[in-house]
């Protein structure tokens, strides 16, 4: 976090080699961050875009470095809650999980299938969720933010984000099952 703290500081100071340091760290993981709150690959890309413009334009008001990642988050959660506000379009399943990165390579084509079909379920379970419930979820199991991090991001009290957390648990919950037997349902009842 030290390297993080020192290039914020010659970034305010600046310095446009600290920026794209910056940029390269947090990119990819905004991006995703981004993808799954929007729902949207096209507008996740300008949401970082705009992110990392304001990061830039008022890197200068940070007064603590070492908050730095919080205050971006926060940045971008709440241009993509303006997203989100603006438009309501959803990116497919399919799209968001071309990529089988949980892939191990010894497992059967039948294992592979099975868990890709968990993760399009589970994904499309977190779309339903309202949006500030969608946010703590990404944040706290995505992005390993505590409660207090994300209290910060979100503007809100810990209480609240718990609340929220506590929320979309029991609607992811209830969304799964429903997704479960719709599924037996479908494969198994002639």
């Amino acid at each position: 976090m030290e390297e993080v703290e020192i290039l914020v500081r010659r970034m305010q100071a600046g310095d446009h080699d600290a920026f794209d340091q910056i940029f390269g760290l947090y990119q990819n993981r905004l991006l995703r961050t981004a993808w799954l709150i929007s729902g949207n690959r096209a507008d996740s890309e300008d949401i970082v875009q705009e992110t990392f413009v304001k990061c830039y334009c008022n890197c200068g008001k940070l007064k603590d470095p070492a908050v730095f990642s919080t205050w971006l988050y926060q940045i971008l959660t709440r241009t993509a809650w303006r997203y989100g506000r603006k438009r309501n379009r959803e990116t497919p399943v399919e799209q968001f999980f071309q990529e089988d990165l949980g892939q191990a390579p010894e497992d059967s084509p039948l294992e592979q299938v099975l868990r890709r079909e968990v993760r399009e379920d589970l994904y499309r379970s977190i779309l339903k969720l309202d949006q500030k419930q969608r946010t703590v979820v990404i944040l706290y199991y995505f992005n390993e933010l505590s409660t207090r991090e994300i209290s910060r991001v979100a503007g809100c009290l810990e209480g609240t984000v718990k609340s929220r957390l506590y929320a979309a648990r029991k609607a992811l919950e209830k969304s799964l099952r429903k997704e479960q037997v719709t599924w037996i349902e479908e494969r198994l009842m002639p």
